[in-house]
């Protein structure tokens, strides 16, 4: 079949659908750089703005593919969704093109918070707006960790069936498919490439909460983060109703009394920062807070030595959120993100999700103390086979967190590949 690449990035549509043999006559994007990256990987040159394709300059094709940009409604992004002027609408020109070629199958691919945007109404506009020109839509969220490839990576895949084309015997790809192999994070990493080194100030801290944890002896750790600001903090959880005075007799981030704040001003800078919006600690953390001030309680003299040496410049450094093994807590055995929230620490087995608004929370292998590399990225959205990506990290890390893995892609292509035979030609509708 052949197929048109929308909003084209990397290719992952371009990957996954030629590897199941079918043909692109078509790609559009806006980024002048992927422009000439897709042109050498791929062999096509893709038209600059989708807003100014005419339909008649579109090649016939059986499949539409498109990631359109995901930022208006990712949880990193500001979740403005259709409103969004310079790209929530983007979809309304997949729908023109769509109406004017009527291809067999259109296939869309967003983070899943496009389903829910705006109470549901964008998702709801987008499925109507594809029916009103006749197609039967579904959808799917699939990571592809779910596939057996070792990263967790939630996107919804969107399908759009031409009404005259029967697609009962289409089965969304799944874990006991055919050919579907587990790999580990292990056999995606290659210690023989290039790779950027962590930073000895990002080494030497997660070496203090290393020791931290040996300290503590914890048994179970599962779902909560280590809130350091919390050591010998007592400031209520909720203090949007008391007054200055009442609040200084109470103690703030790391035990630092509040008696002698004589303003709220002054007060708050002595709050950690998610407790200083509406005067309460944000839901998000409250169990977290709980947990740390009763390690703290358990263990104040090691604490209280330990914080001393933790450098409280970076307010995320002061966060440990433990998302690794509930029972060995080696941060050298595991993956690590520093995230905005905090340090996060991971299985080592799958990767975290490649982020395109935030290049800077590339994973690191704490064993190796470096960061993941552009290639070993580009396998985990089975884009490998590329003969070039970006030339530097973060347009590289950027890239790949916005591309669709080329792995789902090829599994949903196969699969319409075997219902194909029993669709109507080309504009036959």
């Amino acid at each position: 079949m052949k197929f048109i690449d929308l909003f084209s990035g990397l290719g992952g549509f371009h990957v996954g659908l030629k590897n199941n043999g079918h043909e692109c006559v078509f790609s559009c994007e806006i980024d002048k750089d992927l422009r000439d990256l897709y042109e050498s990987n791929h062999g096509v040159r893709p038209h600059d703005d989708i807003r100014t394709a005419r339909e008649s300059e579109i090649p016939a094709h059986d499949i539409l593919c498109a990631g359109f940009p995901c930022q208006p409604f990712s949880l990193a992004g500001k979740k403005k969704g259709a409103t969004c002027p310079e790209s929530g609408r983007l979809i309304d020109h997949v729908v023109r093109i769509a109406k004017h070629h009527k291809p067999k199958f259109i296939l869309l691919e967003n983070v899943p918070n496009v389903l829910t945007i705006e109470n549901g109404q964008f998702w709801n506009y987008v499925r109507s707006s594809f029916e009103l020109i006749g197609y039967k839509m579904d959808y799917r969220i699939i990571s592809p960790v779910d596939l057996g490839i070792p990263q967790n990576r939630k996107r919804v895949f969107i399908l759009g069936t031409r009404s005259d084309v029967k697609n009962e015997s289409f089965k969304w790809p799944s874990a006991s498919d055919e050919g579907i192999i587990k790999v580990s994070l292990n056999e995606i990493l290659d210690n023989s490439l290039h790779h950027k080194k962590l930073e000895i100030k990002k080494s030497d801290t997660l070496l203090l909460w290393q020791e931290l944890l040996n300290g503590l002896n914890i048994e179970t750790l599962s779902g909560v983060s280590i809130v350091a600001p919390e050591f010998g903090a007592n400031y209520p959880e909720n203090f949007v109703n008391l007054s200055l005075k009442d609040m200084r007799q109470y103690k703030g981030a790391y035990g630092q009394s509040l008696e002698r704040c004589r303003t709220w001003s002054e007060l708050l800078s002595h709050i950690p920062s998610y407790a200083q919006k509406n005067k309460k600690i944000s839901p998000w953390i409250l169990k977290s807070v709980r947990f740390s001030r009763n390690l703290y309680q358990e263990n104040k003299g090691l604490c209280e030595k330990w914080s001393k040496k933790l450098n409280k410049i970076n307010n995320s450094w002061q966060i440990l959120e433990w998302r690794g093994d509930h029972t060995k807590h080696v941060i050298g055995n595991h993956v690590v993100q520093f995230r905005a929230s905090g340090i996060r620490v991971l299985r080592a087995d799958v990767a975290p999700s490649l982020i395109a608004m935030t290049p800077t929370q590339i994973p690191i292998i704490p064993s190796e103390s470096r960061y993941v590399s552009k290639y070993e990225a580009a396998k985990l959205q089975h884009l490998h086979t590329l003969k070039k990506l970006p030339e530097k990290n973060n347009a590289a890390f950027k890239a790949l967190g916005n591309a669709v893995n080329a792995k789902i892609i090829e599994l949903i292509g196969r699969n319409l590949t075997s219902i194909n035979s029993h669709a109507s030609t080309i504009n036959s509708v």
